[in-house]
């Protein structure tokens, strides 16, 4: 797929915050800047199309933008905006609501109220999300709620919509077939975050509410990996839904939610065997930290799980001693 890239690199110095400006007051929907400084000024933004959603990863200098009454009267677009940064600092204003921002605390603002933004840093990063108002299960009087407010996405349903967002940033434009595609998972995620975070997910259609249900779960285990008594009844008490309903939502991944805790576990403990700055943490210990509480049961999990004996896999990932030398566990 073509992607358009916008750069201020490629402009004149002298000329370069006039183009970023002539830029924003001519999106679907304008905005006002203003910087501190317009020497040299630095930007740079790429719209990636996913069906109906415009994903916009950016970079920009020190900068203010707008969304005033007079703009909204000229243009009336029905949009909301959510925005993850990655990098910077990032105050948000919309409804006599002020709100600061940091790395993967997103914020949405609805593009028909004024708003006003600003990186009061050097510089910031950040990844930005158009969304057409009817791609939005909940009603408008509930997302308003919600406008700048912060949004995790450092931990639940939140951090899997900021990992999507952030890889979508980092990869080439898909396919327009495969763009299709991500545009419903991503509309997917997008409800489930915003009905989490306002606590009404029986507001979504109920295709929806599984989807924000299956999220929640997996977050909860993977925020939980590390607890021992970390079962599927577990899970399922936590979640108030039976063992057999929570089993079903795993039956279309071809596992069973024991045996994704288990792979989940193996994994962290795989790489922190592999990290040379944890070799002097004894090998049980790393174990117990991913909630397993038997030695010898974890040593036959890892085995079955990569082929060799734990000891073994790190003497030879973390560049200690050749294969089959023993060391303390």
């Amino acid at each position: 797929m073509k992607e358009t890239v916008f750069r201020t690199d490629d402009i004149p110095v002298g000329e370069r915050f006039d183009y970023w400006h002539d830029l924003m007051v001519n999106t679907v929907c304008p905005m006002e800047i203003r910087t501190p400084s317009t020497a040299d000024f630095q930007a740079e933004m790429r719209i990636v199309q996913l069906g109906r959603l415009v994903v916009w990863p950016t970079s920009l200098a020190a900068l203010k933008w707008t969304r005033s009454s007079r703009m909204i009267r000229s243009t009336d677009p029905d949009y909301y905006h959510l925005t993850l940064p990655l990098s910077g600092r990032v105050d948000v204003a919309q409804r006599d609501h002020r709100t600061v921002h940091y790395r993967r605390q997103m914020y949405i603002v609805d593009t028909y109220q004024p708003f006003d933004c600003r990186n009061t840093g050097n510089s910031m990063r950040g990844v930005g999300l158009e969304i057409p108002k009817d791609l939005v299960e909940l009603p408008p009087d509930t997302v308003r709620r919600l406008l700048a407010h912060q949004i995790s996405g450092r931990e639940g349903i939140g951090a899997y919509l900021a990992d999507f967002l952030t890889r979508v940033a980092e990869s080439p434009s898909p396919r327009p077939a495969d763009a299709a595609r991500l545009g419903g998972i991503l509309t997917d995620l997008l409800n489930a975050t915003l009905a989490h975070n306002l606590d009404v997910e029986e507001e979504l259609s109920p295709t929806a509410r599984r989807q924000s249900l299956a999220l929640s779960v997996k977050a909860f285990i993977r925020e939980n990996l590390g607890d021992p008594s970390l079962t599927a009844s577990a899970v399922a008490a936590s979640h108030h839904i039976s063992n057999s309903y929570l089993h079903g939502m795993f039956r279309g991944e071809e596992t069973t939610v024991s045996a994704w805790i288990k792979q989940l576990r193996l994994e962290h403990i795989r790489r922190d065997l592999a990290d040379p700055c944890q070799r002097a943490l004894p090998i049980s210990h790393i174990a117990a930290r991913w909630g397993f509480t038997h030695y010898a049961v974890f040593c036959r999990a890892f085995r079955a799980a990569y082929g060799v004996p734990p000891r073994d896999y790190r003497n030879v990932t973390s560049g200690a001693a050749p294969l089959g030398t023993t060391v303390d566990a």
